[in-house]
């Protein structure tokens, strides 16, 4: 049975919560020191002293007295993770659930400890679904208040879905999704690796070939390697219902995400 909880590391609740914090201080500041760390957090400076020496114990972050806050590649690794799985959790609160805004932030930041990242990965690919998908797109559950107003009325089922068809055609995608994503990689790259990636860029002269068609190769597209029809000069990917096969030059330009 896959495991939905995230136990593959020993942090606790707290622990990640420090270290989340750390990371987003390393993106503004030059220099990360205690003091930042407690000022953000809104906690006591011995609090955090006693979180850095068990971080800095499990390899996470470089410390010393009255030096700055360093962290490991381990430690950039996980902080990555965790900000990923509360992004996640943040906008399937906000725009599928219809949380309102602060109440999905705090939500998600006591919901993102317990997911793995097989369980966000998920969840990014369900949001994109919904986001995407003419039948159940973002606007139809916007439209609906998350229940149908007007059970078993035929006439307002025609209004509502034409309204939302056209919407999404008109609109597009309405929901940014990279914060959830991790880095890029090549698709050649990520293929060897992962048998599920996320479009991120296609050239442009690529876009205008029949075989990338919008339709299927557009950003935030699930694609899945076939691995077993692959060979040494080609990749064979599955996008929807449909399969292509890619060559590995045209592959090395396109840009993808890959999925854990």
């Amino acid at each position: 049975m896959t495991n939905a909880f995230d136990d593959s590391h020993d942090l606790t609740q707290s622990l990640e919560d420090y270290l989340e914090t750390i990371y987003e201080l390393t993106q503004t500041e030059k220099v990360v020191r205690s003091s930042c760390v407690a000022d953000r957090m809104g906690v006591r400076r011995p609090s955090v002293t006693s979180a850095l020496k068990a971080l800095a114990e499990k390899g996470y972050v470089v410390y010393s007295p009255y030096v700055p806050i360093a962290l490991t590649e381990l430690g950039e690794r996980e902080a990555r993770k965790i900000i990923r799985r509360h992004a996640a959790m943040e906008i399937f609160l906000e725009r599928i659930l219809g949380v309102d805004a602060k109440a999905s932030k705090e939500a998600a930041c006591r919901l993102e400890h317990a997911m793995s990242d097989e369980i966000t990965t998920r969840l990014v690919e369900f949001v994109e679904f919904v986001d995407s998908c003419p039948r159940v797109g973002a606007s139809l559950f916007r439209r609906s208040d998350y229940h149908c107003r007007e059970k078993n009325n035929d006439q307002f089922c025609a209004m509502c879905i034409h309204g939302c068809l056209d919407e999404i055609v008109h609109s597009g995608r309405t929901v940014d999704l990279s914060s959830v994503h991790r880095a890029s990689q090549t698709l050649s790259e990520a293929s060897v690796e992962h048998d599920a990636v996320i479009l991120a860029r296609i050239p442009e002269d690529l876009q205008e070939r029949p075989e990338f068609s919008s339709t299927y190769w557009r950003p935030n597209k699930t694609l899945r390697i076939a691995r077993e029809e692959c060979d040494e000069t080609t990749l064979t990917v599955r996008v929807d219902d449909r399969k292509f096969v890619v060559s590995k030059e045209d592959a090395a330009r396109i840009e993808a995400i890959p999925c854990e």
